[in-house]
């Protein structure tokens, strides 16, 4: 009789594995690694070798899908609002597609011509106020004149004029990135669109995978996915154009020129977490410059103010009951999605993080009610076996009671030495 290396359960020498755990003993007695598991083990390695190859291959493919279905989920509220007045699914996803598709061209068309007109009479006339700042001319001259930087501005012009001039070699380029961008965010649309029609086939198809206790589980999750990325892209857009709105005002009140673009940069930038309002700032406060000293503290302080409102007030009520999250996790998280994804990565990183918080959040509750039952459990036991009754036998009483002591010996840990 020897007793078992791994749960030092008494071995008869005629077995050739423990009864207990399963474990095989060679003819010297000790364990051997079963050849399944062997084969198991490499077909494993094998198959997450060919998964992260395919993950690499067709991580484009992949951010498309990823897109698509954050998309699906930011536009789901509002076919589920249109459902309630009596129209069914396809005909709400319609509804919701047309008004998107005639809003985003609307302000395309709207901003697209005079942002065109802006940026030409803008690259136009750069090097002719940068020769005027260099000649101490205007406001910004004489801030040159007293810094001593008319030589810098000078090299700085004769630059920018050669590069503008080169410009138009670099349009076709451009005009097929663009093209091929717009291709894409073709194909991404479409996608969302397919998803939308097919998200409550998916939906069930994916409950079906998961165990029947967890199901509630499973659905409250996905519910609180819908939420946080519903919530947080309506928020951060209402945020974006507001910003916008405000920097337009401060330029217009201030006579600063290239308004209509500038408030276009600052509405866009300031969806970028963190950075956005920053980066806002600079150009608009420049541009304001290049009128007056008076324009870009004007501007900056307008620009600045509204970014102190909206961290302090406007973010924490309309973002921060969305996605649940501290300040030191929004910041991690939009770090990891800048280094996984750049400019996109970082976009959606916070609601990705606020609906891994809502996962974590839903296993905590299940492990609480789990152990809540066990404690239960283990009360009623030691009711039963307190109280001995004719049909209860007193070998099934000591059964139950070596089952508890059993339970509560695994849950302790013993102490060192």
């Amino acid at each position: 009789m020897t007793n078992c290396p791994r749960c030092d359960a008494p071995v008869s020498e005629d077995d050739g594995f423990c009864r207990n755990c399963g474990v095989q003993f060679g003819a010297d007695g000790t364990s051997v690694i079963p050849y399944r598991l062997i084969l198991t083990i490499i077909w494993l390695t094998i198959a997450s070798a060919i998964a992260v190859v395919l993950v690499v291959e067709l991580k484009k493919v992949i951010l498309d899908l990823v897109v698509a279905g954050f998309l699906a989920l930011v536009f789901n509220p509002a076919v589920e609002r249109l459902r309630r007045v009596r129209l069914n699914r396809g005909q709400s996803i319609a509804i919701v597609v047309i008004v998107a598709t005639i809003g985003i061209a609307s302000i395309g068309t709207l901003i697209a011509a005079p942002l065109a007109s802006s940026a030409t009479k803008f690259a136009a006339s750069a090097p002719t106020r940068l020769q005027e700042a260099a000649q101490g001319k205007g406001q910004l001259g004489k801030l040159v004149t007293k810094l001593h930087l008319q030589s810098q501005l000078q090299k700085a012009s004769s630059s920018l004029s050669n590069t503008i001039g080169k410009l138009s070699g670099a349009v076709l380029t451009v005009g097929r990135r663009i093209a091929s961008a717009a291709f894409r965010t073709f194909i991404v649309i479409i996608l969302a669109i397919f998803m939308l029609v097919e998200g409550p086939r998916l939906v069930d198809g994916a409950l079906r995978l998961v165990p029947r206790n967890h199901q509630d589980a499973a659905r409250r999750i996905g519910q609180t996915t819908s939420r946080v990325i519903s919530g947080y892209t309506t928020g951060v857009l209402i945020m974006a154009v507001l910003n916008g709105v405000v920097a337009g005002i401060a330029m217009e009140i201030t006579h600063t020129p290239f308004v209509l673009p500038l408030a276009t940069w600052a509405a866009v930038i300031d969806i970028l977490p963190i950075v956005g309002g920053l980066l806002s700032i600079v150009p608009a406060a420049l541009f304001g410059f290049t009128h007056s000293i008076g324009s870009g503290i004007a501007v900056a302080v307008a620009i600045f103010a509204y970014q102190q409102i909206k961290n302090h007030f406007l973010y924490p009520v309309v973002v921060g009951r969305a996605v649940s999250l501290g300040s030191l996790l929004v910041l991690v998280s939009v770090l990891a999605g800048a280094q996984l994804a750049g400019i996109g990565g970082a976009v959606m990183a916070i609601p990705i993080a606020g609906v891994l918080n809502a996962v974590v959040v839903e296993i905590s509750r299940y492990r609480a009610a789990r152990r809540a039952h066990e404690i239960a459990s283990d009360a009623a036991l030691e009711t039963r076996v307190a109280a001995p009754t004719a049909e209860r036998p007193p070998s099934r009483i000591r059964t139950a009671a070596s089952r508890i002591r059993d339970r509560r010996a695994r849950k302790t840990p013993t102490p060192p030495g």
